[in-house]
């Protein structure tokens, strides 16, 4: 039995101060793409996780172990995650890969959860789960908690991701954030369904580049080269819509970064 874990983007990221809680309130327009990885199910006598990756504290088998335990689960089960998509990259890769064995889990162990008992599994494993949960175009407020399913009606029929060989962690980033300006996220919403991407922002940027000099660096060697590129939550992928031929030339002079080239599942 197999499940995809897919990739997502954020189109909009905007932050809008620090909560009572520690987390941030954000909202956010993000996409599902087509990059993903893959989650192979069996039953089995006990839990085990194999991967092609290192997967120690892998959050497939917290997900595993807490299903099991919640639901008097009697047998067991075995995963093999062939994964694909970077840890620390802004697309989601964990997150998607725990509500993957969620809904796996739920098929093989026949437990036939409701989507609001799958919701709350999610949201207890993270911020972007619930997105990746359904993997549909969303409004994601609160901490990312909170989803409003939307209909886009211009697909990105090619997006190309540009992930270089860095990790940044969310939460350093999100320490570094400091809200200087305040964009129109309305605007650049309207915008979007429109099929007009130029209104496109995140946040997160700043901090994000100011986290680690080598990627700022990149960064700015990458607009020089007259690329638009955008950054997917808090990095470390950028990407870029709707790529011209001298956009993917001047891609290819960059040979230490992995490009992929997608488009909106």
């Amino acid at each position: 039995m197999i499940e995809h874990a897919y990739a997502k983007i954020n189109l909009i990221l905007d932050i809008k101060g620090k909560r009572a809680d520690g987390y941030h309130e954000l909202k956010s327009l993000m996409i599902p793409i087509d990059y993903y990885d893959t989650l192979e199910f069996k039953l089995s006598d006990d839990l085990s996780l194999t991967s092609n990756v290192e997967i120690e504290n892998n959050g497939v088998l917290k997900v595993m172990q807490y299903m099991k335990d919640t639901y008097q689960v009697k047998t067991g089960a075995h995963i093999h995650l062939h994964k694909q998509i970077p840890i620390g990259a802004g697309l989601a890769g964990g997150s998607s890969d725990m509500t993957a064995a969620i809904r796996g889990l739920d098929r093989l162990w026949g437990l036939n959860l409701g989507n609001p008992e799958k919701e709350d599994l999610a949201n207890r494993f993270g911020s972007d789960t619930l997105f990746t949960l359904y993997s549909e175009p969303a409004i994601i407020t609160g901490r990312g908690d909170l989803i409003e399913r939307i209909e886009m009606p211009h697909k990105l029929e090619d997006i190309v991701l540009i992930i270089p060989a860095i990790s940044l962690l969310t939460k350093e980033v999100f320490k570094a954030f400091k809200k200087e300006t305040s964009k129109d996220f309305d605007v650049a919403y309207q915008a979007a369904l429109q099929g007009d991407y130029s209104k496109l922002y995140n946040d997160l940027l700043d901090a994000a580049l100011n986290s680690n000099h080598t990627y700022k660096t990149l960064y700015q060697q990458l607009v020089s080269s007259g690329l638009n590129i955008h950054l997917s939550g808090s990095g470390s992928t950028f990407f870029i819509l709707n790529p011209s031929k001298r956009d993917l030339d001047l891609l290819s002079h960059f040979k230490e970064l992995k490009i992929i080239r997608t488009k909106q599942r």
